[in-house]
């Protein structure tokens, strides 16, 4: 079990699951300062079907998890999210919201991806509206039709498909 998973896992039952809320998609982000605490956006559906983006601080003493919410916001109040720059392997990304824009990096770049889809997923079915997005490369930004393999390895085997065409086509010349 990731770590990732072991923290959704945890994060369900702790915190959201308290609250009556399904936890959907945990991004963690980049962590600017070795001393700070863990940050990670998560994405979960409530029993009214609201779906909330949450902000979460999370700090690790001795074998307990701390977390504190910084942000929470509902995805109908997301107006753009802005993938910054397409044609460079970038983890970075803004959340624009009515009043506020946030800019954020996640850990990785296919993790990026993976949040996008997933906020595209969830604005498609609980907001019937498609959901406002720039400065994403298309190719990745497509859903995935495999039901057993996870959006990160879909991605990462379509990048490796592209970079050994790539190295095929080269050994041609």
């Amino acid at each position: 079990m990731t770590f990732v998973s072991f923290l959704r896992k945890n994060l369900q039952k702790e915190i959201f699951q308290v609250k009556g809320d399904k936890l959907i998609h945990v991004l963690p982000l980049a962590k600017i300062d070795k001393r700070e605490a863990a940050n990670y956006l998560c994405v979960s559906v409530s029993s009214t079907n609201d779906v909330y983006i949450t902000l979460l601080n999370v700090m690790e003493e001795k074998t307990v998890l701390k977390c504190e919410t910084r942000h929470n916001w509902l995805l109908k109040d997301l107006k753009l999210i802005d993938g910054i720059d397409q044609l460079q392997d970038n983890a970075e990304f803004c959340l624009h919201f009515d009043t506020k824009i946030f800019n954020l990096e996640a850990y990785s770049t296919a993790s990026k991806y993976a949040f996008l889809r997933c906020l595209r997923k969830m604005s498609s079915k609980y907001l019937q509206y498609e959901l406002q997005w720039i400065h994403f490369d298309q190719d990745f930004v497509g859903k995935s039709h495999s039901l057993l393999v996870p959006d990160d390895a879909v991605l990462s085997m379509q990048i490796c498909l592209e970079a050994f065409t790539c190295a095929c086509l080269c050994s041609c010349f």
